[in-house]
Order: structure tokens, then C-alpha cells, then sequence
């Protein structure tokens, strides 16, 4: 969904655009020219990812401003002066506002740029466009936090970068995640539903015709699961602290299957971050930055991650799924068995792993699991 400079000014789309198209221009298309703008935007955009999703707040001063835009003009971010607006579009905004419980201004932006982008989208109205752009911004989010992550130094894969790049994207994205960027991925994965926002939008008659229904459909869908395989790139690559990786295990517990009984994709990736989470396998190979690696192992370096996650997965509280719990359960046992054949003072969790977990028992009860 291309987004021209006229429109740039909509909050909640055009800047964010702009973000994913340097972010995908420095990282996916290796553009070095992007790289000061990259830092740049990250330092801009900082807040967006902090709070992922969430959106302005509305407000009684912005309500008013909006209301009074017919008779007193209001100013548009990007525009000289005031500028007077038809009722009807004031009624629409207030609407867009209370369905996303976003700000005023920001829900008549976002419709001003829907009105703008109106030729790119056949027989849709204004407001119809303008749910388009609200989540083509989330995903455009989404995405950029996706391929940061990716770009990450780690344990498991590199693209290639230049040093200064995966200095920058590590150095960005190891603060995101100091300020609870795994619980707040998890809260939105089990918040965000394509049936409970469709119910939403057809009270409001947000959703068009069946082109339009889909369109809406995919970029939900493509928001959860940018959002999945943001955290499974970095179990990837870096592991998860004891507070996350429990919060993970839990997001697991709930999970269900789909109607044939499947994992859904978004799911399977979560599953996935959550082994890697576990995966020791990188320390029997006699890779450059092995030591530095093995310092950075909560398994190794904390005790307490050891009992925690041993407790979690072990005592006995059923899961929606006991066959995904029973998976969990062995990739925890193969982790230990690795763990208890270190040498002596390889770490004070690996000795917790010999002592206070007793690893044959630990390792029969798990197995026990999985039969």
C-alpha cells in the first residue's frame, strides 16, 4: 500500500510507512545510504515501539477542536492555516475515534489521508480507506520490529550487515526488550482477533465488500504474525530472561487447536521461540563466540531460571494441549541432560542443575511426559 507525501501527515499511517520503507531499504535492501536515516527514524519512532499498538488517547480538548472545525476552521499537520471541514467528515471522524479509541485528530488524519487515497481504492468510501490504513500502519510496525530483530547479532543465523547496522539494530532492540517488549508481544497476540474486529467494525459499518473484508482480514492476520515471528527471531538469536520465558510458557498453556488440530501459524512460532528458548544444542559446536554465548545462557549464569522453568513445566497442571506441553516437557529434559554433562564450573545454574533439580529424576518425570 504505497503512501504518497501529500498524506504523509495521517499519524497513524504515513510516518509509519515511512519507518518500514527505511527500515526494509537498510536491512532487506542493503541500502548504506539508509543507515544514518535508519538511526534516525528508530530514534523518532522509539515511542511506537515502546508502546506497540497502542494508540493516542482521546481527549475533550481534541474532541472540541474537531467539533468546532466546520465553523472555526482547525489546523492539519503538513497544511498552512485552518481549514474548514464538512459536518459529515466530523461525524465520520468522531465515529473512526470511539471504533479504534484513538484521538480525535489522529482519527480525522487518518480519514483525510483515506479521502486522499480514495482513487487507489474503487467504489470504497472514505472511511472504508481509512480502516485500510489504520492497520496497514500496525503492520507497518509490526514488520520494522520484525526485521530489526532479524538483524540482530546472535547465536543462530546473520544477514550480512555491516557492523555499524547490526550494532545499531542490537543496541535498539536489546532496549525494547529490557522494557517488556515479551509480555506486551503476547498480550497483543491473545488480544488481536480477526472475529472480535470484524464484530467491532460491522456495528460501526467498517467493513465493505468482500474484497474490502479480506483485505482488513490479511492485514490482521499479518499483524499477529509479524508480531509471533518478532519473538521467535529473537529466541533465534539471543535467549529470553526467567520473567519472559515464563511468560511465554504461559501464553502456551492456553493455546488451542484449530479445527483439523493444527497449530495455527502464529501459535507454531510461539511453540518455536519457546524451544529455542531451551535449545543448548550451539555448545557442543566450537563456534568463534562459544564462550561469549555460553556467559550470555540464563540456563548457565542463574539459578533461579533453572528452578523457575523446572517448576513451570513440571508440576503437573494440565495445559489445553497436553501433546504441546508433553513436547515442552521433552525439549526441557534434552536441555538438561546436555546442562548435567558440563564440566565442573561451568556455571552456577549447571551445578543448580545437579543438585538442586536432580537431573535423573527431573529428566524421568519429563520423559514420563512425553510417553
Amino acid at each position: 500500500m504505497a503512501a504518497d507525501k501529500s498524506v504523509r501527515r495521517a499519524s497513524l499511517w504515513g510516518p509509519l510507512k515511512e519507518l518500514w520503507e527505511t527500515v526494509d531499504g537498510a536491512i532487506l535492501r542493503r541500502q548504506s545510504e539508509t543507515v544514518h536515516l535508519l538511526d534516525l527514524q528508530l530514534k523518532k519512532h522509539k515511542p511506537h515501539f515502546l508502546s506497540l499498538f497502542k494508540n493516542p488517547p482521546k481527549s475533550a480538548e481534541q474532541r472540541e477542536k474537531v467539533r468546532k472545525a466546520s465553523t472555526e476552521g482547525i489546523a492539519i499537520q503538513g497544511q498552512q492555516g485552518s481549514r474548514l471541514l464538512p459536518e459529515q467528515l466530523l461525524t465520520e471522524a468522531f465515529i473512526l475515534s470511539d471504533l479504534f479509541d484513538i484521538g480525535e485528530l489522529a482519527a480525522l488524519e487518518l480519514l483525510l489521508a483515506g479521502e486522499q487515497q480514495q482513487p487507489h481504492f474503487p467504489g470504497l468510501t472514505r472511511g472504508l480507506v481509512a480502516v485500510l490504513l489504520y492497520w496497514d500502519g500496525k503492520l507497518c510496525v509490526a514488520n520494522s520490529l520484525r526485521t530489526l530483530i532479524q538483524s540482530r547479532h546472535g547465536k543462530t543465523f546473520t544477514l550480512d550487515l555491516s557492523e555499524e547496522l547490526v550494532a545499531l539494530t542490537t543496541r535498539f532492540t536489546d532496549e525494547l526488550m529490557s522494557q517488556g517488549l515479551t509480555k506486551r508481544i503476547l498480550t497483543l497476540v491473545s488480544d488481536i482477533s480477526v472475529t472480535r474486529e470484524f464484530e467491532r467494525l460491522q456495528k460501526e459499518r467498517g467493513l465493505g465488500n468482500e474484497k474490502h473484508r479480506k483485505e482488513v482480514s490479511d492485514l490482521i492476520r499479518e499483524c499477529r504474525q509479524a508480531l509471533a515471528d518478532s519473538l521467535f527471531s529473537w529466541t533465534c538469536q539471543s535467549p529470553l530472561t526467567r520473567d519472559d520465558t515464563l511468560a511465554l510458557i504461559g501464553h502456551l498453556e492456553t493455546v488451542t487447536a484449530q479445527a483439523d488440530g493444527s497449530l495455527d501459524s502464529v501459535s507454531l512460532a510461539l511453540v518455536m521461540a519457546l524451544l529455542y528458548c531451551l535449545d543448548v544444542s550451539f555448545i557442543e559446536q566450537g563456534t568463534e563466540d562459544r564462550e561469549d554465548l555460553l556467559q550470555a545462557l540464563p540456563l548457565l549464569t542463574e539459578r533461579q531460571y533453572v528452578s523457575a522453568v523446572h517448576s513451570r513445566l513440571m508440576d503437573g497442571q494440565p495445559w489445553k494441549l497436553p501433546g504441546l506441553q508433553a513436547v515442552c516437557r521433552l525439549a526441557w529434559a534434552l536441555a538438561l541432560r546436555v546442562l548435567s554433562q558440563l564440566p565442573q564450573g561451568s556455571g552456577e545454574a549447571a551445578a543448580g542443575v545437579r543438585g538442586q533439580v536432580r537431573l535423573p529424576q527431573g529428566s524421568g518425570e519429563a520423559a514420563a511426559g512425553v510417553r
